[in-house]
């Protein structure tokens, strides 16, 4: 008969091999706690999704939201390429409606793509970059004029986020 301690060592080694083999799974999961409920909003529960094509390697989390025909589609991405992120790089510009502005905020970069025809747009916020890892937060929306978008995307902990996707590109 093998003895109590044997059994829960070999039980804990089993859990900690199937940690190793599923991190992944948790380290998406960890990235849907950012994405927060926005007041007078109706969401839809965030979901985690973990790709991995060719060697690319990517994470996201997605929340979506809703009033009434106004949407908001939010999105943490961690991706093992870079994603050519030189699109951050000081680039404003506006013609026929259509308004392209890249800023700071928080010390980081920010595009903010908006569509005045349309009312809609998209928000895009690199969280952070290695020589072969990138992330970046993303928050498309539609029927909020430019203004209201950047007052929800401050609604973000964007340094919590940063910091998960950090922890993932380590």
């Amino acid at each position: 008969m093998k003895s109590y301690p044997k059994i829960a060592l070999n039980v804990l080694i089993t859990l900690l091999f199937s940690l190793m083999i599923y991190t992944p799974l948790f380290a998406a999961e960890s990235l849907k706690t950012p994405l927060i409920d926005i007041s007078g909003w109706e969401a839809e529960p965030a979901m985690e999704m973990e790709m991995n094509m060719n060697g690319v390697k990517m994470l996201n989390a997605t929340r979506s939201y809703e009033k009434g025909d106004n949407t908001i589609d939010a999105a943490i991405m961690v991706t093992s390429q870079q994603m050519g992120m030189a699109s951050f790089q000081g680039m404003n510009m506006s013609s026929g409606g259509i308004k392209i502005e890249s800023s700071e905020m928080d010390g980081l970069k920010i595009m903010h793509t908006h569509d005045s025809n349309e009312n809609e747009g998209n928000i895009m916020v690199l969280l952070g970059e290695t020589e072969t890892n990138s992330a970046i937060f993303s928050l498309g929306y539609s029927g909020i004029s430019g203004k209201e978008s950047m007052a929800i995307l401050k609604q973000y902990n964007l340094k919590q986020i940063q910091n998960a996707t950090n922890a993932l590109m380590k």
